[in-house]
């Protein structure tokens, strides 16, 4: 699922670098993005069902919070009620689930914000 998730965002929001967990530092070009693959859990109407947690981390150029912003509603478009292919061939969707606040983080010198996707799955 991340292969497909990186490619689709590579290939439609080029203008951002998409990089691996904990790979950035302060010297990162920006702007960049980070694809975590989060928790699956149990559907809580269905015991048959699970959804699996995907938190997409965006980061800007520290000063001006409206490029976040604009990346933020770009990302949603492209991603909410999108069905996407695995390499075998596997369809799944993904959903918006809610966006972070607004954060500047020290250590990559970088605006931030994380967007909340769930994506579900069969039992």
């Amino acid at each position: 699922m991340r292969t497909a998730i990186y490619q689709y965002l590579s290939q439609n929001m080029s203008h951002v670098k998409w990089i691996q967990p904990y790979h950035a530092t302060a010297n990162t070009p920006k702007p960049y993005g980070v694809i975590v693959i989060g928790e699956r859990i149990r559907a809580p109407l269905n015991n048959r069902a699970s959804y699996l947690g995907l938190t997409i981390w965006l980061y800007v150029e520290e000063g001006s919070y409206l490029p976040l912003d604009n990346l933020v509603k770009e990302l949603k478009s492209l991603l909410d009620k999108k069905i996407l292919k695995t390499v075998n061939g596997n369809s799944f969707m993904v959903e918006w689930e809610h966006d972070g606040r607004d954060w500047y983080d020290d250590d990559l010198k970088a605006a931030t914000k994380y967007i909340e996707f769930i994506i579900p799955m069969g039992g």
